[in-house]
């Protein structure tokens, strides 16, 4: 149904009917006013014309929302990776570049715990869809446990994940055991096993004390930010800028669980970016904090995606 009718969709344009997962959603929207489901940051007025290039992209994100949160994402992900090269060592090829800013970030939430309380607030929400995604992801570029140079064989996903400058040693060795743990337990990953798996990474995402293989981890608030960041985001960016993957919403899987993912995708760069203005060393810095704005935008998202966050 999906195939043909995406051809009709293409071919009659704009005469074109809407796919089941833009119906559906668009019954989930209808009791909300536009104005509630989002809520902008409040910026000051400046002529300042790096500010205003990043504003340029906030504003085709919001543009984009409530029928594209995945555009939405793409042009948040563009005014943060532009607000990241405004940051001091923050210059770098990209994987140097995402530790340094996740270390920037967790180093400004431990200074304002109530920031890092409302981002973290809102990793807590994080849907089951979201996680599928992240474990596929970490099975399909396992492995991440070596001896010698057996590292040299890694995928760029494994040595982002695992290593500061592209080799050993390995940064935490908690998360390294996390994500081999993940890559072999689920490699036939399917069915039950992909939703019993993504439970168990929502708990971890999650910070909550885990047992695997006998063992017990607990990531760090700075370990979930970078994997959050280096991991899951930076995943989901690369696989629509290098088109890995049909569109989200133009498939006969796509379902109001496609929207809450990429919808909590958007949300997470956008605290960031805003997170990384307020920080000492970005030119420009904003003053205040961005505590409110962020957990008015967390509820938001939890009010309208409550019934589909955990399936």
């Amino acid at each position: 149904m999906a195939r043909q009718q995406r051809i009709d969709h293409f071919n009659l344009w704009p005469k074109a009917q809407k796919f089941q997962a833009e119906i559906r959603f668009a019954e989930l929207l209808q009791p909300y006013p536009l104005e509630d489901l989002f809520f902008p940051y409040q910026l000051p007025d400046t002529d300042n014309r790096e500010s205003h290039i990043m504003i340029s992209y906030l504003l085709d994100a919001v543009d984009s929302l409530p029928y594209r949160p995945d555009h939405a994402f793409d042009w948040v992900w563009r005014a943060f990776e532009f607000s990241c090269k405004q940051v001091p060592g923050c210059k770098d090829n990209t994987s140097k570049a995402l530790r340094s800013v996740s270390s920037k970030l967790n180093d400004y939430f431990n200074v304002n715990p109530e920031v890092g309380d409302a981002f973290f607030e809102l990793v807590s929400d994080v849907p089951i869809r979201t996680c599928k995604f992240l474990l596929k992801k970490i099975v399909e570029e396992g492995v991440y446990e070596f001896s010698g140079d057996g590292h040299k064989s890694f995928s760029i996903f494994a040595k982002r994940i695992l290593f500061a400058n592209g080799g050993p040693p390995v940064v935490s060795t908690s998360l390294q055991s996390i994500l081999h743990y993940l890559c072999w337990h689920y490699r036939a990953v399917g069915g039950l096993e992909l939703r019993s798996g993504a439970a168990l990474l929502r708990r971890i995402l999650r910070g909550e004390r885990v047992e695997l293989g006998g063992s017990f981890y607990q990531l760090s608030r700075a370990e979930i930010l970078f994997l959050t960041l280096s991991g899951l985001a930076y995943s989901f960016r690369n696989g629509r800028a290098h088109a890995e993957s049909i569109a989200p919403f133009r498939s006969s899987l796509a379902k109001v669980q496609t929207y809450a993912h990429c919808w909590f995708m958007f949300l997470v760069i956008y605290e960031l970016t805003f997170a990384l203005q307020h920080i000492s060393a970005y030119p420009n810095k904003l003053d205040g904090t961005p505590v409110d704005n962020f957990r008015k935008n967390n509820a938001a998202f939890s009010k309208l995606f409550k019934s589909c966050l955990g399936s």
